[in-house]
C-alpha cells in the first residue's frame, strides 16, 4: 500500500466524528422558534434535536452528548443563563460550546450569558446568515478540539486508547473498584515472534498486522472494558467490574483463539500468537504501578511456558529468576524503543573555575517504572552482555549531541563515557569507536572513557592492549572509584592513562575524618608523583571544595557543582557560560 494511501487510511481511522453529521441541541421554549433553526441547521447538514425548555435540556445533553447547544436566553421554570451553568457542572458539559440566543442586548445580559458559560451569543431578531456562520465556526472549532485530544489519547497505527488513556481508565475502574467492593483484572498481552515478522516482511506488513489484531481484540471484551496498545507489539486490556477469575480466564482464552487464526496481508497468510498475563485487584495489587508490573511478570511467565498461553500472577513470580527475565526483556525492549536517555554532570577546573567536562550518565526512562537507576539494570546488562549495545548506544548519542552543540556554535566540550569490563574484552569496540567518530566528525581527543579498578583487575593482561589501542586511537583515560579497588602503584605504572578519579565515598567525609583524609591526600600525592590529573567525585560542600582546592585536586565533580542533567538542560547552561564569558 503506498505510503499517501495508508496515511489517509489511519487518518480515517482515527477521526470518526468527522464522517458524522454533528449534533446541535435548540433549546428554545418558542415553538416556531424552534421549527425555524431546525429547519435552517438541517439545511447546513447537521442533526438536530429539540428541548422546550432548560430542565429538558440537561436530561437531552446527558443522553444525547451535543457537539454545540443553541440556547434561548429567557425561558421558563430554568431560564438559559441557569440550564447553561447546570450544563457546565455535567460530564463534557464544560467542553461543549454554547451559543446564547437573547432578545436582551444590554451590557449586563451579555455579561451575564458569559458568566454562565457561554461561548457566544447572539441577539433576536435573528439574522440566519449571521447565525449560520457562527454554528459553523463553533462546530468546526468544536471537531477541532475532539481531533486534537484523540491524537492525544488514542494510538496513531490502531487507534486504541494509548498508554495515558489506558492509565487513567484503569484508574478510575480501580477506584470504581474501591467503592463498590469489586475485582478489576489487568491482562497484558505480548505478541510471539513479531520482531520476525518485521525482520523478514518488513515494517509495513508489520504495522498493518498489528492494525489486525487492533481490530480484533476488543470484540473479544465486553464494551465497558477497555483494549489499549502501550507500543510494539504490547497489547493491554482493563476489564471491569469482574465477578470471578473464571471470568477473566475466558476472555483471556477468547484473545488467544482470535489471534489463532491467521492475518491476511497482500496476499499472504501470517499467523501469529501471544503470551498473556493477568493480574487481579486487590490480590495481585492496589494501584496501577503494581498491577501493571504484576501483570507483566505473569505475561513472562507465560513466555517461559512455551508462549501462546496465558497465565494468572502468583506470589513466586516475584522470585529473583522471573524479575532477572522480566528486566533483561525490558532492557532489550528499551533499546529498540528509545527509553534510554543520557544526562550530563559537569566537571569543574579548580584553578579556573570553568567546566573542564561533562560525564555522560545513561538513564532509562522507563513508561510505568519512571526513571529507573544505573544501580538496578547495568550490573543485569553487564551480566547479559546487553551492555555492549547499551554502551555503543550511549557512544553514538553522546557523538551526536556533541556535533549538535559544536555546530550551533557552542563549542565542543570534552565528554567522558563510563565502559565495563565487557566491553574491554570487546575486540571489536574500537573499530565500532573510529566508524561512530567518523560519521559525526568528532576528534577522539573530546572523549575520555572511564573505567574503574575492578573492571580492569578482571583481566589486567588482555585489557591493557585494549587501553593502548584506544589511547592510539587518541581518546583520554581515566580509572573512576579510584580508592576502593586494588590501588595498587605497580599496576598504574603499566596502565596508560591520564586521570584519577577519587570516589565520592572518600569526598563525602573529609575534611572532617582522620582516615578519609589520609587516603585522599595520599591519593593526590600518587597522581601527581606519576603526573596524573585527579577528579574528586561526590562534592556536595563548600568544605569540601575548599578543602580539595588546597589539597592541589585539579578538578571536582558533585551535587555542588552540577548535578547531572537532561541534553536540553545542559546546552543551555553551556550557551548560559559562553555568553557570560563573552560580555
Amino acid at each position: 500500500m503506498p505510503a499517501m494511501a495508508r496515511f489517509e487510511e489511519i487518518e480515517e481511522r482515527m477521526t470518526p466524528a468527522f464522517n458524522e453529521k454533528a449534533r446541535i441541541l435548540v433549546v428554545d421554549d418558542d415553538r416556531t422558534m424552534r421549527l425555524l433553526l431546525r429547519r435552517a441547521l438541517e439545511r447546513d447538514g447537521y442533526e438536530v434535536l429539540e428541548a422546550p425548555d432548560g430542565v429538558q435540556a440537561l436530561t437531552q445533553f446527558q443522553s444525547w452528548s451535543p457537539d454545540i447547544v443553541l440556547m434561548d436566553a429567557a425561558m421558563p421554570e430554568l431560564d438559559g443563563f441557569a440550564a447553561c451553568a447546570d450544563l457546565q457542572r455535567m460530564p463534557n458539559g464544560g467542553e461543549t460550546p454554547v451559543l446564547m440566543i437573547t432578545g436582551l442586548d444590554d451590557d449586563e445580559s451579555v455579561e451575564r450569558a458569559f458568566a454562565s458559560g457561554a461561548t457566544d451569543y447572539i441577539t433576536k431578531p435573528v439574522n440566519w446568515a449571521v447565525l449560520r456562520q457562527r454554528v459553523r465556526r463553533m462546530v468546526n472549532e468544536r471537531r477541532a478540539e475532539q481531533h486534537v485530544n484523540f491524537l492525544a489519547y488514542h494510538d496513531a497505527l490502531t487507534g486504541l486508547p494509548n498508554r495515558s488513556l489506558f492509565i487513567e481508565r484503569l484508574e478510575r475502574s480501580l477506584a470504581r473498584a474501591r467503592r463498590n467492593d469489586q475485582m478489576t483484572a489487568v491482562v497484558f498481552l505480548d505478541l510471539d515472534g513479531f520482531k520476525l515478522v518485521n525482520d523478514t516482511l518488513g515494517h509495513d506488513v508489520g504495522d498493518l498486522l498489528l492494525k489486525s489484531i487492533g481490530d480484533r481484540l476488543p470484540a473479544c471484551l465486553r464494551e465497558s472494558d477497555t483494549v489499549a496498545r502501550l507500543g510494539g507489539d504490547e497489547f493491554t486490556a482493563v476489564l471491569n467490574d469482574v465477578e470471578s477469575e473464571g471470568q477473566v480466564g475466558a476472555a483471556a482464552r477468547r484473545m488467544l483463539s482470535d489471534l489463532s487464526s491467521p492475518v491476511v496481508i497482500n496476499g499472504r497468510e501470517i499467523f501469529i500468537s501471544a503470551s498473556v498475563g493477568i493480574a487481579v485487584y486487590p490480590e495481585d495489587g492496589r494501584d496501577v504501578r503494581t498491577l501493571l508490573r504484576s501483570a507483566d511478570m505473569a505475561m513472562y511467565r507465560a513466555k517461559e511456558a512455551g508462549r501462546n498461553n496465558y497465565q494468572f500472577y502468583t506470589s513466586d513470580m516475584g522470585d529473583r529468576a522471573v524479575v532477572r527475565m522480566s528486566l533483561e526483556s525490558r532492557i532489550r525492549r528499551a533499546l529498540d524503543r528509545q527509553e534510554f536517555t543520557i544526562f550530563y554532570q559537569p566537571i569543574v577546573d579548580l584553578e579556573s573555575g570553568g567546566i573542564r567536562a561533562f560525564e555522560a550518565l545513561i538513564r532509562w526512562q522507563h513508561p510505568e517504572l519512571g526513571l529507573v537507576s544505573p544501580a538496578e539494570f547495568i550490573p543485569l546488562a553487564e551480566e547479559t552482555g546487553l551492555i555492549i549495545p547499551l554502551g555503543e548506544w550511549v557512544v553514538r548519542n553522546t557523538c551526536r549531541t556533541l556535533r549538535e552543540w559544536c555546530d550551533a556554535g557552542l563549542g565542543c566540550p570534552r565528554i567522558s563515557i563510563n565502559l565495563s569490563s565487557r566491553q574491554l574484552n570487546d575486540h571489536g569496540l574500537v573499530g565500532r569507536l573510529s566508524s561512530i567518530l567518523a560519521r559525526y566528525e568528532i576528534a577522539p581527543e573530546q572523549l575520555t572513557f572511564e573505567l574503574t579498578e575492578n573492571s580492569i583487575m578482571q583481566n589486567f593482561e588482555s585489557a591493557i592492549p585494549m587501553l593502548q589501542d584506544l589511547r592510539e586511537l587518541g581518546a583520554g583515560l581515566a580509572i573512576d572509584d579510584f580508592g576502593t579497588g586494588y590501588s595498587s602503584l605497580s599496576y598504574l605504572t603499566r596502565l596508560p592513562i591520564d586521570i584519577l578519579k577519587v570516589d565520592r565515598s572518600f569526598v563525602q567525609k573529609v575534611p572532617d575524618d582522620a582516615e578519609h583524609d589520609a587516603v585522599v591526600e595520599a591519593v593526590v600525592a600518587l597522581a601527581k608523583s606519576l603526573r596524573l590529573k585527579v577528579v574528586a567525585e561526590g562534592v556536595e560542600t563548600d568544605k569540601q571544595l575548599r578543602y580539595l582546592r588546597a589539597l592541589g585536586c585539579d578538578a571536582v565533580q558533585g551535587y555542588l557543582l552540577g548535578r547531572p542533567a537532561s541534553e536540553a538542560d545542559t546546552r543551555r547552561l553551556i550557551a548560559e557560560r559562553a555568553e557570560a564569558a563573552a560580555a
